[in-house]
C-alpha cells in the first residue's frame, strides 16, 4: 500500500475520531452525518486495499464506534507493515488468523457447537463434556452455557471476540516479546475457536502464578502492590521465589474474612512490612458492596447493587492511595482489572513498575488490557504466561517488564 494512501486514510480516521468524540457530548445531526459518510469512505478505501470486504474480515457492522475506529487503525497498521512470518510458529498463527478472516462469525459459533455436541455423543468424551458445561455454571464470568436449554452464550461470545478483534490479536502477537508468549496466545485462541485441549498444556509455565524469574529475576527493594491478595497465597509464593529482599508489600483484598486469614498467614510465614488493606481498587473513590461467590471465596466480587445485602467496601484509585513509588503491581480481581488500571495510570506511566495483570476474566480482556497498558506506557516489554488447565484456559497473565535501560537507571 502506498504511503500517500496510508496517510490519506489515517487523516480521514483522525477526522472521524474527532467527530465521534464531539458527538459523545453534543447532539449534532450535521456532525453525525459527516461521521457516517467518513466511515463509509474510510471503509471503501480500506476494502480496496484489502481486496476484501470488512464485513467478511471482522464483522465490522457489529462494532461500536470506538471499537470500529480502533479496528480500522489496526488494519491500516497491518496494511502499512504486513506481518511476515519468520518461522513455523509465525506461520501457524498467520494461518489461524486467515481462518478467522475466511470464516463468518455464525460459522465459527456453529463449529464450536458441533465439537461440543461431538463430545457429548462420544463415550470417551462425555466426562470432558460435562466438566466443560459444569465449569460455566460455577464461573459465569465468560457467559452462560446450558445446551439442554439451548443456551450457548459463552460460545457465541468466543466467536464474536475472535471475529471482531482478529486484528487486535494479530497486533498483540506481534507486540509480545518472546515466543513462549506468542505460542501461549496461539494456544488460547485456538482453544477458543476449535476447543483444542492439547495445545494449552504445551505452553503451561513451570513457575508459580505471576512470579517468573526469567522475566523478574529478583525483588531487591521491591514495593509490591498485590491487588486481590485473597488469603496471602500469592504473597507466600512471592516470598518463596524471591525471599525477603523486598522493601514493602501492600495487599488489597475486599473480603474481611480473607484479610483476617491473610494476617494470620503473614504472621506464620514471618514476613516483614506487609500492609493489609481491606479495600477495593478502581478508577474512582466510592463505595461498593461485597458479593460473595457461592462456589469459591477467591471469586468474591464488588457490585453496585445494594440489594445483594453485602458489606460496604471502600474503593480507591491506587494513584491516590499509595504513599510511595511502586516497583511491582499484581492484579487478580475477578474482572475488575480494567477499571483498576484506569485508577493507576500515573503509577504505570511515571513509575514504570513491573506488572502481572490477569487477562482471563473476560474474553475481551486478552486484547484490550494490553492495548490499555500500551496507551499508558508504550515502553514495556510484554509477555504472556499460562498457569491454568487445558479444558478452559484460565489463569493466563500479562507480564510487563520495564525496558532494561530503565531498570538499570532505577537500580543504580
Amino acid at each position: 500500500m502506498q504511503s500517500d494512501q496510508i496517510a490519506g486514510i489515517l487523516a480521514l480516521l483522525e477526522t472521524i475520531g474527532e467527530g465521534m468524540e464531539y458527538l459523545q457530548s453534543h447532539e449534532d445531526a450535521k456532525t453525525a452525518r459527516a461521521v457516517l459518510a467518513g466511515r463509509r469512505s474510510a471503509a471503501l478505501q480500506i476494502e480496496q486495499a484489502l481486496g476484501d470486504t470488512l464485513a467478511r474480515r471482522i464483522s465490522a457492522d457489529a462494532l461500536c464506534d470506538a471499537e470500529w475506529l480502533s479496528a480500522m487503525y489496526r488494519i491500516v497498521e497491518q496494511l502499512a507493515d504486513p506481518f511476515q512470518p519468520a518461522n513455523a510458529f509465525d506461520h501457524e498463527f498467520s494461518g489461524f488468523i486467515q481462518h478467522i478472516w475466511n470464516t463468518g462469525e455464525e460459522e465459527l459459533f456453529q463449529q464450536m457447537k458441533r465439537t461440543l455436541n461431538g463430545w457429548k455423543k462420544a463415550p470417551d468424551r462425555k466426562g470432558v463434556y460435562q466438566s466443560f458445561v459444569d465449569y460455566f455454571a460455577r464461573f459465569p464470568l465468560w457467559g452462560t452455557l446450558s445446551p439442554e436449554r439451548g443456551d450457548f452464550d459463552t460460545l457465541r461470545r468466543r466467536a464474536a471476540v475472535l471475529k471482531r478483534h482478529s486484528y487486535d490479536f494479530l497486533w498483540l502477537y506481534r507486540r509480545l516479546d518472546d515466543y513462549l508468549s506468542k505460542r501461549t496466545l496461539a494456544a488460547i485462541l485456538i482453544n477458543w475457536a476449535v476447543l483444542d485441549l492439547a495445545y494449552p498444556q504445551t505452553v503451561k509455565s513451570i513457575f508459580p502464578d505471576y512470579w517468573e524469574p526469567d522475566l523478574f529475576p529478583d525483588n531487591r527493594e521491591d514495593v509490591l502492590v498485590d491487588v486481590g491478595a485473597y488469603t496471602g497465597d500469592s504473597i507466600a509464593h512471592y516470598a518463596r521465589v524471591y525471599g525477603a529482599g523486598y522493601k514493602r508489600i501492600y495487599a488489597y483484598e475486599v473480603s474481611p474474612d480473607s484479610c483476617a486469614a491473610m494476617r494470620a498467614n503473614v504472621e506464620k510465614l514471618g514476613l516483614h512490612d506487609v500492609v493489609i488493606r481491606n479495600k477495593g481498587a478502581g478508577s474512582q473513590r466510592g463505595e461498593l458492596f461485597l458479593s460473595r461467590s457461592a462456589s469459591d471465596a477467591s471469586a468474591n466480587q464488588l457490585t453496585a447493587d445494594a440489594s445483594a445485602g453485602g458489606q460496604r467496601i471502600e474503593v480507591v484509585p491506587l494513584d491516590e492511595d499509595l504513599p510511595e513509588p511502586v516497583t511491582f503491581l499484581k492484579m487478580d480481581i475477578e474482572g475488575a482489572e480494567w477499571d483498576t488500571l484506569l485508577g493507576c495510570e500515573k503509577i504505570i506511566s511515571q513509575q514504570h513498575p513491573k506488572l502481572a495483570i490477569c487477562v482471563y476474566h473476560g474474553y475481551d480482556d486478552l486484547w484490550r488490557i494490553p492495548a490499555l497498558i500500551e496507551s499508558m506506557n508504550p515502553d514495556y516489554e510484554m509477555h504472556l504466561r499460562h498457569y491454568g488447565g487445558n479444558l478452559i484456559p484460565t489463569e493466563f497473565v500479562l507480564l510487563c517488564r520495564p525496558q532494561r535501560n530503565y531498570l538499570h537507571q532505577r537500580l543504580k
